[in-house]
């Protein structure tokens, strides 16, 4: 701790969506020299918090000190020019143009004469800065090039750069979820930065991954239905099960393992040599109401053979069968009138749309596989999202409500119920409980083991080790493009995290 007086401090912040009271008399203190960790259940208002502070929200009440000094931020750009920034969950980064562009993005006023962008000075200013905080990357080199790992650092250098530029000494980071879709080899590189970093910047780290607040915070503030409901000083004394009590109000087992496999016999999935051109020779049965799981790091084919089991081989060689048929068509129509069923891993990219309501979202497969005619009922459409909303306990004011209204497990609810509405017989998800709290993924589970119990199958492919260990009756190994190892999961041959992890890299 570089000094105990607060950078950013918050008292009384308040804020209402009509009925909904979304943040409830919050007070925060964020320091230089320290990272602060923020948790609550989705819904809890830790987005709706950072918003307020980021400038992005105007409080309905209470203020924002910034250096001892009573601030209001009339839009986020006000915020960065006062030295606080946001790192968010999906990247607000420019795919096509340099790193040095992106570094300096917005604030290009700053590199232009006569008119014209000095292209080489912001190239040298981004080289100093990568120099100066131990960065090894290139800034001309196209931002589309790096891995998701490397693009959070450049959010990150962003805003020390942009900070210095500004003449800002220490800036306030808010870093919201900014490891969700990384592998822990990635995360760990991340970490490393966002340690080196610590004594540089005053640092706010929101997470659903527990472990990681313990491992990287100094302090932790848990949020519950919008207030403050526990502070400690020593988060890395915690374990993660106390932490899931403060944030939900009661104990939970998160990774004891329920799921037990009914024998139906028949099978629901075979694959024999299946091959694209990023995975090959891939041979498998699932059984109907069997759970398989899939582990790997990125880049070892795993989602894309998700995707391609949905799509019934669109593109592929090999053999798949489903219900031990060979399907007449490919393509992702196709797999949902075949009764697969398809969650992916980027929902708000290929799972959802955000500008339509949650009955709406529920009914796109129907639409998109022209299943029941060319005319929406919208009465039909209503009934389905009603019941799915009471079968899931989807937390929603109706069904009526936009999905971007919704926390995120709940618009991962509402991706499984469209499925569930279908009746589907196959159900591919891939990795289901990404960017859900705690209380969302058990409720998640109970699904999976209630949907295998009634002979659904389902292919669950995750790098939450737990879960998988947790939910599979068995778990195949991907590396390189192909299954390197099956496992049986059960309580006589006991498997570990260790034994996948030596498998997977």
């Amino acid at each position: 701790m570089n000094d105990d007086k607060p950078i950013l401090a918050a008292r009384g912040l308040d804020k209402k969506f009509g009925p909904v009271h979304a943040v409830k008399d919050v007070d925060l203190d964020v320091r230089v020299g320290e990272i602060l960790g923020l948790v609550g259940e989705n819904g809890a208002g830790k987005s709706t918090l950072l918003s307020m502070l980021s400038g992005t929200l105007r409080p309905d009440a209470g203020t924002i000190n910034l250096n001892g000094t009573e601030t209001e931020f009339d839009s986020y750009h006000q915020s960065t020019l006062n030295g606080v920034f946001r790192v968010f969950q999906h990247q607000a980064l420019v795919p096509n143009i340099t790193v040095a562009e992106n570094v300096f993005l917005a604030q290009e006023k700053q590199f232009t004469k006569f008119g014209l962008l000095d292209h080489k000075r912001m190239v040298a200013e981004t080289r100093k800065v990568f120099e100066d905080f131990g960065v090894e990357l290139d800034p001309k080199a196209t931002l589309s090039s790096l891995s998701f790992a490397e693009r959070q650092v450049v959010e990150i250098v962003r805003c020390l750069a942009q900070a210095r530029l500004l003449g800002v000494e220490h800036p306030v980071i808010l870093l919201d979820e900014p490891t969700s879709a990384l592998t822990r080899g990635q995360i760990d590189f991340f970490f490393d930065f966002v340690n080196r970093i610590r004594n540089r910047s005053a640092q706010v780290f929101v997470s659903h991954r527990l472990e990681e607040i313990v491992a990287l915070c100094d302090r932790l503030v848990v949020l519950k239905d919008g207030a403050v409901v526990a502070e400690n000083s020593a988060p890395r004394e915690l374990d993660e099960s106390k932490i899931h009590s403060m944030m939900v109000g009661r104990e939970i087992s998160m990774y004891a393992r329920t799921h037990v496999k009914r024998d139906h016999g028949e099978k629901a999935l075979e694959l024999a040599n299946f091959t694209s051109s990023t995975f090959h020779d891939v041979s498998f049965e699932i059984e109907k109401g069997e759970v398989i799981g899939v582990a790997g790091v990125v880049g070892s084919g795993k989602s894309h053979l998700g995707r391609a089991i949905f799509e019934l081989g669109e593109g592929c060689s090999g053999t798949i069968l489903i219900n031990g048929e060979v399907p007449r068509n490919t393509g992702p129509r196709a797999g949902i009138r075949s009764s697969v069923g398809y969650v992916p891993t980027e929902r708000h990219r290929e799972g959802i749309v955000m500008s339509l309501s949650v009955a709406e979202n529920l009914s796109l497969p129907f639409i998109g596989a022209a299943i029941g005619g060319n005319v929406v009922d919208t009465r039909k459409e209503y009934r389905e999202a009603k019941s799915a909303i009471e079968k899931l306990k989807i937390k929603t004011p109706s069904a009526r409500t936009l999905i971007r209204n919704l926390s995120g497990g709940n618009q991962q609810k509402v991706i499984l119920s469209r499925w569930l509405a279908l009746e589907s017989k196959l159900l591919v998800l891939d990795n289901p409980t990404n960017g859900v709290d705690v209380g969302a993924k058990g409720e998640i589970y109970e699904i999976i083991d209630q949907l295998a119990a009634s002979g659904v199958s389902v292919l669950l492919i995750s790098d939450d080790l737990p879960e998988l260990l947790m939910m599979s009756d068995r778990v195949f190994v991907m590396k390189d493009g192909t299954i390197k190892s099956e496992h049986h999961v059960n309580a006589e041959k006991e498997l570990s995290e260790v034994d996948l992890v030596s498998e997977m890299v």
